[in-house]
């Protein structure tokens, strides 16, 4: 038992100093050794995710989670979109929990999970999306819901969010977006984000 733990510790210490010799940040080396939460081998457990919106303006942006060790990785991804037909999240409302796999990533609008979802979805999966939302950042719209311009950022963005398993959040957690007015900075928009530990568990670093 002693010389299983001690090799088991051994090969931890190796991985850990490979990965710090090749440049690994501090960063990547939580991401990439966190545990997706999941009670099989290789399989990933879940986060849920609110979005509260406190600005008079209706949000429109693409989310999801996906695994940034994988190129060829298609991410769980979701829409808040400007048409009546599909999910909405308007001003001065919330929306309801929405559950998603926990992943090595969970993104708001950044370049890479859209990336991911342009060139590894299926084609009926896509076809789902509206490809007007697949832009970076959150837009912000005041047209009427189902007018031109109800998906449109009539009023402005918020920057992309792309935080990351192990460094921001860990998996059975809950994620908390706010998305405010920004008194300062050069967007008008900003989303704060909150995270409430799953029960009996740690806070991620």
């Amino acid at each position: 038992m002693l010389i299983n733990a001690y090799r088991t510790g051994a090969v931890g210490l190796v991985v850990a100093l490979l990965l710090l010799s090749s440049g690994c940040t501090a960063d990547t080396f939580l991401n990439q050794t966190a545990s997706r939460g999941g009670e099989l081998a290789g399989g990933s457990g879940n986060i849920d995710v609110i979005f509260i919106n406190n600005t008079p303006h209706r949000a429109v942006f693409t989310y999801g989670t996906y695994n940034n060790t994988d190129q060829f990785a298609v991410p769980a991804a979701r829409q808040f979109v400007g048409d009546a037909g599909g999910a909405t999240l308007e001003g001065d409302t919330f929306a309801e929990a929405v559950v998603l796999p926990c992943d090595r990533v969970f993104s708001i609008g950044d370049s890479e999970l859209l990336r991911l979802i342009q060139e590894n979805m299926d084609e009926a999966t896509l076809e789902t999306l509206d490809p007007d939302v697949l832009v970076e950042g959150m837009a912000f719209s005041s047209a009427a819901l189902g007018e031109e311009h109800a998906g449109l950022a009539t009023e402005g963005f918020a920057p992309a969010v792309r935080a990351l398993l192990g460094v921001d959040f860990p998996c059975g957690s809950v994620v908390i977006i706010r998305l405010e007015i920004a008194d300062v900075g050069p967007a008008p928009f900003r989303a704060d984000f909150e995270i409430i530990p799953p029960r009996g568990g740690d806070r991620a670093p």
